[in-house]
């Protein structure tokens, strides 16, 4: 995709040396993408998107409420991206043909530049949550529980809003593999923030994280890894299951929440935050997974393989009286209140990206399912004075995807194209003058239907 900008140059709007740091690092040829939807069996490619990337400011954090905007996207992916180099990624089929893309995923020019930028990407994509989280008054191992205990409850009462969308959707096969593919991002490469915490010396709550971990592995039995039973769940479906397959469908609000864990797992002075994030994780996940069940079986009946579900449904009951009972409010009792509040912080921050997730993935799935009410809404959409972005696509351009901070009317101005917007729905197809309104926030893709193509992206006035 070859993004032409009619305003203010490229590199004005990247901003200073965290601007000018991402976009050597997006340039790179293993993030360029290819016309391919789904990525191929190679987990060194991924699309960042660099053309989008040079539109973005990031000079302004986003807000609490800016969760879903494109620089928040942005940011996330390259913040996963970093993280992940600092995991081990081996494709299934081998190294055969990987090993250059290997030596560059890992190798010094890259990680330099990671190095040089991810405590500033980390507070630019998580600072708002100083502003949108506070832990001030009483502070002690009783209200740590009655707190806990508050927000537990409220999350089991509340139907989760992604899975209400799934079941409402016309569509709801695409609406329930796009949730699976939001999954993914943890459900492949399950844990693996969480070992971060492990070494060291800390008493028997590590043992207790342990106990977590190693079930999470499948006490070494590789068939009953976690990640091993995703990829079934994923398989039953016909699709993909190597390692972001998908990269083009995360969202920003899924990308973010994955990202928290690694965010905290990176520096061991939020140790207790961290605690107090996955304490609160693993006591939600149980009834959303029996939630999960329920609308799954439903839309699919037996063909659909649940396996991972019921792990987790019973599991997770498990683990989250272990993180409770001997990580949370053991911690508490160990260490004395000056630690209680990190421990509430944890809670409360994990608690808000978790509905990240959810209100992300449910206003996708809507706006997916309903995008010919969306071509009527480009026709009484007032858009502004600023020139639009034209966007020139060959059969040959890199796919990618990406989302605006702010509605956009897209308009094709020469040839036909596919506007894709979930990973195995059917794209909508768009002929020359043809029109369709992009709320700002939700991820989108366009593929050329004829030889060239060009289309124009209007931004619609606030007023």
């Amino acid at each position: 995709m070859t993004v032409q900008p009619q305003a203010v140059p490229a590199a004005t709007r990247a901003g200073g040396t965290l601007g000018k740091r991402i976009l050597a690092f997006a340039g790179h040829p293993l993030f360029r993408g290819d016309s391919q939807v789904v990525h191929g069996r190679n987990p060194y490619r991924r699309m960042l998107v660099p053309g989008s990337l040079a539109e973005s400011d990031f000079d302004s954090p986003p807000g609490p409420g800016e969760w879903a905007a494109h620089r928040a996207l942005a940011a996330h992916r390259l913040l996963g991206t970093f993280y992940e180099a600092e995991t081990v990624l081996l494709p299934e089929q081998g190294l055969d043909g990987l090993y250059e893309d290997f030596d560059l995923f890992y190798g010094p020019d890259l990680k330099e530049l990671r190095e040089g930028a991810v405590s500033e990407l980390e507070r630019f994509a998580f600072g708002c949550l100083d502003e949108a989280v506070d832990v001030s008054g009483a502070a002690t191992p009783d209200v740590l529980e009655a707190y806990f205990q508050h927000v537990v409850e409220e999350a089991a009462a509340g139907p989760s809003p992604a899975l209400t969308a799934i079941a409402n959707a016309r569509d709801r096969k695409s609406a329930a593999d796009l949730y699976l593919v939001q999954l993914a991002l943890d459900g492949l490469t399950e844990a693996s923030a969480m070992s971060r915490n492990l070494a060291g010396a800390y008493g028997p709550e590590q043992s207790a994280l342990f106990k977590i971990f190693i079930d999470e592995f499948g006490y070494g039995v590789y068939d009953a890894k976690h990640t091993t039973i995703f990829a079934k769940m994923l398989r039953s479906r016909a699709m993909a299951t190597h390692v972001h397959a998908y990269w083009n469908f995360y969202l920003a609000g899924p990308l973010a929440t994955n990202n928290y864990y690694y965010y905290l797992s990176r520096d061991h002075a939020k140790f207790f935050r961290y605690a107090g994030a996955v304490t609160y994780a693993e006591a939600v996940f149980a009834p959303a997974f029996v939630e999960m069940i329920k609308v799954f079986r439903d839309i699919f009946g037996d063909t659909v393989d649940l396996h991972y579900c019921d792990e987790h449904a019973h599991i997770d009951e498990h683990h989250g009286r272990i993180t409770r009972d001997q990580v949370l409010l053991a911690l508490a009792g160990r260490h004395g209140p000056r630690v209680v509040p990190e421990l509430l912080r944890g809670i409360a921050e994990a608690r808000l990206v978790g509905g990240w997730f959810e209100d992300d993935t449910a206003a996708q799935i809507r706006w997916a399912d309903d995008l010919p009410r969306h071509r009527e809404l480009a026709g009484s959409a007032r858009t502004g004075s600023e020139p639009p972005l034209r966007v020139a696509l060959t059969t040959g351009s890199p796919f990618g995807t990406r989302s605006h901070d702010g509605d956009v009317v897209l308009e094709v101005e020469r040839g036909e194209a596919d506007l894709v917007t979930t990973p195995t729905g059917p794209p909508e197809r768009l002929a020359r003058g043809e029109t369709l309104l992009i709320p700002g926030g939700r991820l989108y893709g366009i593929r050329p239907a004829t030889p060239e193509t060009a289309c124009l992206l209007h931004a619609v006035s606030p007023a």
